[in-house]
Order: C-alpha cells, then sequence, then structure tokens
C-alpha cells in the first residue's frame, strides 16, 4: 500500500487528473477496453508515428494480435493457478518473456524501414523510461534534469523557460521529498487518504497555472497533449498488468 501511495505521489505534476464528471466517463470507457481495441489504438499512434502504409499496418496489427493472444493466455493460465511460482518458474518466464521480445523486435524491424525502425526503437525506450522513472536509482536532481531536457526539447524551450521550468521542477521534487519524509512507515488512514488526495489535486492546478503562464499558447496545448499521452500510456500499462 505504502509503495502505491508514494508512486501516486510522485506522478502528481506528470499526468493530469480528471476533474469533473465527463472526463471520468472518458476515463471510465478506456479503462473498460478490450485487448483488440487497445491493439486498434495502439496500432493509430504507430500508424501515425511512423507513417506506416498499409501493407505495413496489416503486418503490425497481426503481430500485435498475436502478442495480446499470449499475453492473454499467460494470464489466463496464472489465474488457475493457486501457487506461487518457484524461483526456477520465474527464471524460466524471465528468459520467455526476453525470447519473446526479441521475436516481436525481429519482426517488427522486417516490417519496417531502417527510418521508421530508428524511430520505434527511440520510442520503445522513451516508453520504458516513463515506467521506470520511479524504479531507477536516479536522485531526484537527476529526474528533474532529465525531464527538464525532455521538456525543453519537446517544447522547445528558450533558456528563460529553461530556468523557470527547472525550478518549478525543483520546487515540486523537494513538496514529494518532504511529504514522502513526513508519512514514514505509517499506513494512512481513509482520512489521511483523502485529504492527501485533495491536497494532490489542488498543488496539481497550482503546477498547471504556474506551467501555463511559463509557456506561450502552442507550448501550453501541447504539453497539455503530452501529459494525456502519458496517463493513457500508463492506465493501458496498467490495465495489460492485471
Amino acid at each position: 500500500m505504502k509503495k502505491l501511495f508514494i508512486a501516486a505521489l510522485l506522478f502528481v505534476g506528470i499526468v493530469s487528473f480528471a476533474q469533473d464528471v465527463n472526463q471520468k466517463s472518458t476515463r471510465d470507457q478506456r479503462e473498460k477496453l478490450t485487448p483488440e481495441q487497445r491493439n486498434e489504438k495502439h496500432l493509430q499512434k504507430l500508424t501515425s508515428d511512423l507513417s506506416l502504409d498499409k501493407k505495413q499496418q496489416e503486418q503490425v496489427k497481426q503481430l500485435l494480435a498475436e502478442r495480446s493472444a499470449k499475453a492473454e493466455k499467460f494470464k489466463d493460465s496464472r489465474k488457475d493457478s493457486k501457487t506461487k511460482p518457484t524461483d526456477a518458474e520465474r527464471e524460466a518466464f524471465k528468459k520467455q518473456m526476453k525470447a519473446e521480445k526479441e521475436a516481436t523486435d525481429a519482426k517488427m524491424k522486417a516490417i519496417l524501414n531502417a527510418d521508421q525502425y530508428t524511430k520505434w526503437t527511440a520510442l520503445k525506450k522513451e516508453h520504458k523510461g516513463d515506467h521506470k522513472g520511479h524504479g531507477d536509482h536516479k536522485t531526484p536532481q537527476e529526474r528533474d534534469q532529465a525531464h527538464l531536457q525532455k521538456l525543453t526539447t519537446d517544447l522547445n524551450l528558450s533558456a528563460a523557460q529553461q530556468k523557470q521550468v527547472g525550478e518549478l521542477l525543483s520546487d515540486r521534487s523537494t513538496k514529494m521529498a518532504m511529504l514522502k519524509k513526513s508519512r514514514g512507515d505509517a499506513k494512512p488512514t481513509d482520512a489521511e487518504k483523502k485529504a492527501m488526495k485533495k491536497q494532490m489535486e489542488e498543488d496539481h492546478k497550482a503546477y498547471d497555472v504556474k506551467m501555463k503562464s511559463i509557456l506561450n499558447a502552442d507550448q501550453y496545448k501541447k504539453w497539455t497533449a503530452i501529459q494525456k499521452e502519458h496517463k493513457d500510456k500508463m492506465k493501458d500499462h496498467r490495465k495489460d498488468k492485471m
């Protein structure tokens, strides 16, 4: 519970929170996507990001379907199992996952041209970094610097904007560290969790207002789109792991 709670806190400011009923309804619909619908959504994004032609779309669609079928089969097999996997079973599964990943990579390389494949591997690395962000051994300062560099590239920040965003990220990290320290090992009560959620939402609103004042209209629009995309990725990722 504590790890999930801390992860939620660190997630504040990176992704946007739904604030009204309509947004919640959209979110609920997104969380109920079938594997086929998630694959279609993934295919649409890859088509846009990599400029896939019709033939490539069909090939990638088939590859995604095969991968989903294997994932669903594995998930069903684990549901039926009432025992924890042994160390040997976990090691065998790890090797199998590595082999599956290498096979997928080889198939994608055969489908894509050189430029598309280079971009696809870059997208995978970026996506992996999104999910490793809070599990690596970087200091808060190093993570803030990496985040600032990415925002500088994505939003074409000026030197003055970089300084302002850097200070904002640092301030946010300081607050998160203080909050984490204040919690200690104690399990939060329902009242504390409710108060914390409210505080997180207020902090996010304040963070959003400050970013809006730093960025120009086009940059702010792109920044909110990036936040939404990242949030959707995280939700799809959690859904796939269930």
